[in-house]
């Protein structure tokens, strides 16, 4: 007894250390922070102005993640802050090494050289961050201010220039370059040279026409210079961007009348003051009258002449006043004089012209166009007439162009090709021609515009992309990208290259989807990552790259693209998505879960979003199941169904926690809202009806055993019947009632029997009470009369651990009933016919104590159910063992179906002999096999069946001898013993 005390409690102290081993372990698992929770959690704290408190949870990721380049960018940040220059570079330079595409981190380094005076090397970080994002107009301007801080000017004023050309319309780098040109001014002016006065102001007009100083000097330099005609054209210009200017109106008109063109002076100030009231030009013009007044009173030679025509209408006054009509703007007259000549002279080629000349000045557009069209009839070969008629043909075929109408417009371009003598009007043309045949898809037309272009004008800047154009329209959409790529390597001028690499990028980008759009996902990844290769700061190339490398299982190359994108767009929800798969992948569902939860609240009608972080929260409560955590499993689902409350996958795997739980009702509601499929629908429902089953709180079962001996008719039975009943979710209780009845030998007869006939009954109560999720603990106490243990206790604790493992202890107490024959002396009992003899006579019947403790382990592997136990037992004072396992497979999802296997062991009989009063022996090798099943006929009634076969030893006691020199001893053999066990179980 005192061995078996030590065995015991050494086999319980070892299960209790792993036990309390393992959970530790569980628990331990998930007190580790991943380096993205410290990166968002301190970069919120920088954000909100703790720095102090940031820089706390910062040291402390840092002591764990020392290269990570986030945690290193914002220890950057954080000394930036604290003007802590040297410290700052350190770290900025050390999350480079790790990460060399980090934005962020270049930015600060441009800070912090640019605070320690080191302009080259923050020209040299500003040079890389261009490279990611070469349309960074902040950057460009960012690069500028550093060349000038390092004396550099000339750069600078190089690059304004050149970005200013590259965006036109920005306003702000208008006023930068405006700025700059007014300071070369001012320095111009200074050291008194003309020529870059008037150059320089010349620029500062094209930059800002709105600046009435500007074209007053630049008129007053050019009359110094004598440049008469150039001041009045940029007073003029002045006035008509300008209008109300007084000042320039003057200016023109007195420049006018310094030239003693009084009439053209007075017209113009007159036309003025009709959209301009102002006293001061009344003033003005009242002075030109008067100037004009006196200068008729010199006898100004075309009144002269005029009055000659009216008189004598003479070929000499006809000329002046035709040629002194024109000249001085006199456009009335002059078509007056004209007709009065062509009477005369007829429709001259020099008259047809005068006559197209001063329609056009006069704004009669379709009279000059019908002039110049005979006269170009007239003189084809007229250059000058060639020249106007082409430039009219070009309008007229941009108006054609607008409306659609290239076919028109084509007949017309071609005539300018041909004729026009300016360079820049036949280039048009050539454009334009181009144009007209790709809108009419005559590809291979269009090609030959291109290419004639390409050789008369090899200089013009858009020919690549046209090129490029044209291509992706003729389908040759990979030949275009080979192209692009091909010219943005070729190209010495950084705009140009960044020109193609955006030209590429337009035409990547819609063939990639249409790629993926039509399943070649292999071909829409490679052209992604060629792109990408070209152009890294592509963000739809990034994206598309990241979903085929998905699709493909590119994990690797997902991996690191995802990374680039965190890096490069931090705040950007679809790359914090698509790092949350790859911890899905890798089954870090909690981190996935909580990195996600930071963005979900701000975020809540973010479908994608929402979507992954349901999906990740169903899995990780799944983990959480599977550990017997089901409580937290539906904390879990719970946080989920906030922001996705229809999620049928979150409401059945809540289901699936209630299930751990035994709560069978609850589990129900919610995994009935689970869509099975066609296949598994049948297999679904019968688990639904298994749960209901499983819900009620009352049960009967009903059990018959019948056994025969092998060697022998004789039979053996037990009928059980116990009810059930599910207190509350943590307790339940059981009464148990068996019943048996034996065949037996009777007083004075032989026999081989080792009990005595007769019937028994023994109940039985059991009581469990479930802790909480892992723990559970069970106690029954029987009584019986006969065959069964007179009295029976026993105690079980079990313990759920992760992976689905089950452990468990039990211990028990049997006060076992024992039968020991007893002989009679019998004259006549011999083998002879007159012998005498001993017989049988009765049976002596007492009780013995069988004290047993065991352990047992348990694993469930998808649908298979494993379990082995050791027991170890005590009877006067000697140790016995028996080693069982079993296995079911569960084919139908009800948990109740199965078929079932098992088998034992040892010096001890499997203890269900012991129980139910059947015959065996101690100290011997004893066997048992078994196979059966259940199945589930209805959702609450269950039958089964269980066939087993005993190999046990047993001996037979016998006495012979004389009447007062009696022997006994004991016949020793192996019996084997066949059972049917069938079963029914009703719940309600």
């Amino acid at each position: 007894m005192r061995k078996f005390s030590i065995f015991l409690s050494l086999l319980l102290a070892v299960t209790f250390t792993v036990v309390v081993l393992g959970a530790d372990g569980f628990q331990r698992d998930n007190d580790i922070h991943t380096p993205d929770y410290y990166e968002h959690t301190v970069r919120k704290a920088f954000k909100r102005g703790d720095w102090n408190g940031g820089k706390r949870l910062l040291d402390e990721g840092m002591e764990r993640y020392p290269e990570v380049s986030g945690l290193n960018e914002l220890a950057g940040s954080f000394y930036l802050h604290r003007q802590q220059f040297d410290d700052a570079r350190y770290y900025l330079v050390r999350s480079l090494r790790d990460n060399n595409e980090n934005v962020l981190a270049k930015q600060m380094l441009v800070d912090v050289e640019e605070k320690t005076k080191n302009y080259s090397s923050a020209i040299c970080y500003v040079n890389e961050l261009l490279q990611v994002n070469p349309y960074w107009k902040g950057l460009w301007r960012r690069k500028i201010a550093l060349y000038r801080k390092q004396g550099n000017h000339q750069e600078a004023d190089r690059l304004l220039r050149r970005i200013c050309q590259i965006y036109p319309n920005d306003s702000t780098l208008k006023h930068d370059l405006a700025g700059r040109l007014e300071e070369q001014y001012l320095h111009d002016r200074k050291k008194g040279n003309k020529s870059a006065i008037i150059a320089s102001l010349r620029e500062l007009i094209e930059q800002n026409p709105k600046n009435e100083e500007y074209y007053l000097s630049l008129s007053n330099l050019l009359l110094q210079e004598g440049k008469r005609s150039d001041a009045i054209d940029i007073a003029d210009r002045g006035v008509q961007n300008i209008p109300g200017s007084t000042a320039l109106i003057i200016k023109k008109a007195s420049i006018l009348a310094e030239e003693n063109r009084y009439p053209e002076a007075m017209a113009f100030v007159k036309l003025c003051m009709k959209r301009n009231h102002n006293g001061k030009l009344s003033s003005f013009f009242n002075s030109l009258q008067l100037d004009a007044a006196r200068m008729e009173a010199n006898q100004d030679p075309y009144v002269l002449y005029g009055k000659v025509f009216e008189q004598s209408k003479s070929d000499e006054s006809l000329d002046y006043l035709l040629n002194t009509s024109m000249s001085r703007g006199y456009y009335e007259d002059a078509l007056y004089y004209i007709g009065q000549a062509r009477k005369r002279k007829g429709d001259t080629p020099d008259l047809l012209y005068k006559a197209y000349v001063v329609n056009k000045r006069m704004g009669n557009e379709r009279a000059a166009n019908g002039l110049l069209t005979r006269l170009y009839e007239r003189s084809p070969q007229n250059e000058e007439v060639a020249d106007a008629l082409s430039r009219l043909r070009l309008d007229q075929a941009r108006r054609l162009m607008d409306d659609g109408a290239y076919a028109d417009a084509l007949t017309m371009l071609k005539f300018v090709t041909e004729h026009a003598s300016d360079r820049e009007t036949r280039e048009s043309a050539y454009s334009r021609i181009y144009t007209c045949n790709l809108g009419l898809r005559r590809y291979d037309a269009a090609e030959e515009a291109l290419t004639a272009m390409h050789e008369h004008f090899p200089s013009r800047s858009d020919y690549v992309d046209k090129r490029a154009d044209l291509l992706v329209h003729r389908g040759r959409i990979a030949q275009a990208l080979a192209f692009l790529k091909e010219e943005a390597g070729k190209a010495d001028d950084e705009f140009m290259r960044y020109q193609y690499i955006s030209n590429y990028e337009n035409i990547a980008t819609p063939y990639i989807k249409d790629l993926i759009a039509n399943g070649a996902t292999k071909k829409a990844y490679q052209a992604s990552m060629e792109l990408l290769s070209l152009y890294p700061a592509s963000e739809r190339g990034l994206q598309y790259a990241i979903n085929t490398s998905a699709q493909l299982g590119y994990w690797s190359d997902f991996d690191r693209l995802v990374i680039q994108g965190r890096n490069n767009y931090p705040d950007d929800r679809f790359y914090l998505v698509k790092q949350a798969t790859i911890l899905h992948r890798n089954g870090e569902f909690a981190d996935a879960v909580n990195m996600l939860r930071m963005s979900i609240d701000d975020y809540a009608g973010d479908t994608l979003l929402v979507r992954a972080f349901s999906t990740n929260s169903a899995d990780w409560a799944g983990v959480l199941i599977k550990a017997h955590q089901p409580d937290s499993a539906i904390a879990v689902v719970d946080s989920a169904l906030v922001f996705d409350r229809d999620n049928r996958n979150l409401l059945y795997t809540k289901g699936l926690a209630y299930e751990a739980k035994h709560m069978y009702d609850s589990a129900y509601v919610y995994q009935k809202y689970y869509q099975p499929g066609y296949a598994e629908s049948a297999d679904f429902y019968r688990h639904l009806g298994s749960l209901q089953s499983r819900g009620n709180r009352n049960g009967i079962n009903l059990e018959y055993l019948q056994g025969r001996f092998g060697e022998q008719d004789m039979l053996t039975a037990i009928a059980t019947a116990e009810f059930t009943r599910k207190l509350n979710d943590k307790n339940n209780m059981a009464v148990k009632m068996n019943y048996a009845g034996r065949e037996g030998a009777v007083a004075g007869a032989a026999t081989d029997e080792q009990t005595s006939g007769g019937t028994g009954v023994q109940i039985i109560g059991e009581w469990t009470h479930r802790f909480n999720d892992k723990w559970q603990v069970t106690a029954q106490a029987g009584w019986a009369n006969k065959y069964f243990p007179q009295i029976y206790l026993s105690a079980q604790v079990q313990r759920n651990l992760k992976n689905d493992w089950e452990v468990e202890a039990h211990a028990n107490y049997r006060r076992i009933n024992s039968y020991e024959k007893q002989f009679a002396w019998q004259s006549g009992a011999g083998e002879g016919a007159n012998d005498s003899g001993w017989v049988f006579d009765h049976w002596d019947h007492s009780y013995t104590n069988l004290i047993s403790a065991g352990v047992g382990a348990s694993k469930t592997i998808n649908d298979f159910w494993l379990n082995s136990k050791l027991d170890a037992y005590t009877m006067k004072s000697k140790l016995y063992f028996n080693l069982s396992a079993q296995a079911k497979y569960f084919p139908l999802n009800d948990g109740k179906t199965n078929i079932q296997v098992l088998g034992s062991v040892g010096s001890a009989p499997e203890v269900t002999m012991i129980d139910f009063a059947m015959p065996g022996t101690f100290n011997h090798l004893n066997t048992m096999v078994g196979v059966g099943g259940q199945y589930r006929l209805l959702k609450n009634v269950t039958c089964g069946v269980l066939g087993s076969w005993y190999t046990y030893y047993t001996q037979n006691k016998v006495c012979i001898g004389e009447e007062n020199e009696k022997t006994e001893y004991s016949t020793i053999k192996y019996k084997n013993l066949f059972n049917i066990d069938a079963q029914l179980s009703i719940t309600f």
